[in-house]
């Protein structure tokens, strides 16, 4: 795993494509005759990298009485989180941050790992598909949160189809705040961190939403801490409308909802 880590970042770095994107857009000819960079070096390079912070990092832990103890699953939590792993109402805090739900114009997941996924033969998980949101829901109107449910109302005006891919990410978004909810202790916390993306110049209330699920799943808001995006690989501009021509800034400011269990 140490030595793919570097190798993905080395072929993002090596390849044609623009640098700064999510999305895979090919150099342009005057650039890309210019383009010849060593893999080798450049892999060499992010090895030592990552060696001299694990070493760090190493000596960091040994100074803990009890050194923390780090394991990882797969899962999607839309499905479920599998109790074998974490029990229901065992843990104190959970930390994440959840895609922000539109592969199309904003954060291309999919694009931005095909590479390194296909040189690293896994070519055959669909990332944007198995996504939240990345399978149309049609049995799925409204949340129950007033003001997603009117954003989603405005889009729905403008245009169906993206109406019923925004309906899809917060359901799935929904589905899995209700079995994150459930490893939760009482009196534990979740802390989200998520930003509001516009669909058809509007801007959804994801920060909003996410209060809202948790509440519907006993807990409380305690406070939503915002900030400035530190690094934005996404593009400055995109079109949420999908209109060739139209151009709206994109996301700026994230906001860390922190909810408690009552």
């Amino acid at each position: 795993m140490f030595f793919q880590v570097a190798f993905s970042e080395t072929v993002r770095e090596s390849s044609n494509t623009r640098k700064g994107e999510f999305k895979l857009y090919r150099y342009e000819k005057n650039k890309l005759s210019k383009h010849n960079p060593d893999p080798f070096s450049i892999m060499r390079e992010k090895l030592q990298r990552n060696l001299r912070g694990y070493e760090a990092f190493y000596q960091e832990m040994k100074k803990f009485n009890n050194v923390p103890r780090v394991e990882i699953f797969g899962y999607n939590s839309v499905r479920e989180v599998p109790n074998a792993n974490i029990p229901e109402n065992s843990a104190d805090i959970i930390i994440t941050s959840p895609p922000y739900g539109d592969s199309h114009t904003t954060v291309a997941y999919g694009q931005y790992s095909r590479l390194s996924s296909e040189w690293l033969g896994l070519k055959e998980n669909d990332v944007d598909r198995d996504s939240m949101g990345g399978r149309i829901h049609k049995d799925r109107e409204t949340f129950n949160c007033e003001e997603l449910d009117y954003s989603i109302g405005v889009i729905k005006e403008r245009n169906e189809k993206r109406a019923r891919e925004v309906i899809s990410f917060y359901d799935d978004l929904e589905k899995s705040i209700s079995n994150v909810s459930k490893v939760v202790k009482d009196e534990g916390y979740s802390c989200y961190v998520i930003a509001n993306r516009k669909v058809s110049n509007v801007e959804l209330p994801s920060h909003l939403a996410v209060k809202c699920f948790f509440e519907n799943n006993g807990f409380e808001h305690a406070y939503t801490f915002i900030r400035n995006i530190p690094n934005k690989r996404m593009p400055r501009m995109n079109s949420p409308s999908n209109i060739a021509g139209e151009k709206s800034e994109t996301m700026t400011k994230e906001y860390i909802v922190v909810m408690r269990k009552t």
